[in-house]
């Protein structure tokens, strides 16, 4: 039986797996608005370290 050919993104340093940092959340009042009391919460930003 043939072997299943499968496609796969390949680059330079792909196994090398980044330490990353947690980062803490901090709330700017100047940027929010609504309900205070909501349970939802919609977040901007990037992912960028």
């Amino acid at each position: 039986m043939p072997k299943k050919q499968k496609l796969e993104l390949t680059w330079i340093g792909k196994d090398e797996q980044p330490k990353l940092e947690p980062r803490i959340l901090i709330e700017d009042q100047e940027k929010s608005y609504g309900d205070k009391n909501a349970e939802n919460m919609l977040i901007y930003g990037d992912n960028l370290i």
